[in-house]
């Protein structure tokens, strides 16, 4: 299913605070624009330190037509708040959810360039492990 912005709308996971996207292969990016600097930084590190797995995604989003979304909250409540059965008794930095037009993985605004390169790692290993569960379900399929 192609993701589209309207559908994104009506879920949990969309706010207000989003008003500036990044759209590019199987990336789909929200923010808010006070937050430029931080997303593009998260970006850029994701698609040069995991150039393999930014391959593995793209050929996953071409052939499935679904994306992630990365959504960048205000802050930690906010996070905790949209990801509530996840975050229950632990402060979440990274939350990854499986939804019908892809997967989301919500984050809140890194205070410090050690919590961005933490943020990172995070969501580096979280899309791995989910890019080794799809493999092995569509090879037992």
């Amino acid at each position: 299913m192609a993701a589209t912005y309207s559908s994104f709308m009506t879920t949990k996971y969309y706010s207000p605070v989003f008003n500036t996207a990044l759209f590019d292969g199987p990336f789909r990016i929200y923010f808010s624009q006070n937050y430029e600097s931080s997303t593009l930084k998260i970006y850029h590190l994701l698609q040069t330190q995991y150039k393999d797995l930014w391959g593995q995604l793209k050929a996953w989003t071409q052939n499935s037509r679904e994306h992630v979304f990365l959504l960048m909250y205000p802050e930690d409540k906010d996070l905790q708040i949209v990801f509530a059965e996840t975050t229950k008794n632990a402060k979440a930095t990274v939350q990854l959810q499986s939804w019908d037009e892809g997967i989301v993985l919500g984050i809140s605004q890194p205070v410090t360039d050690l919590d961005l390169a933490l943020q990172v790692e995070q969501i580096g290993s979280m899309l791995q492990n989910w890019m080794e569960k799809q493999k092995n379900y569509e090879a037992s399929l």
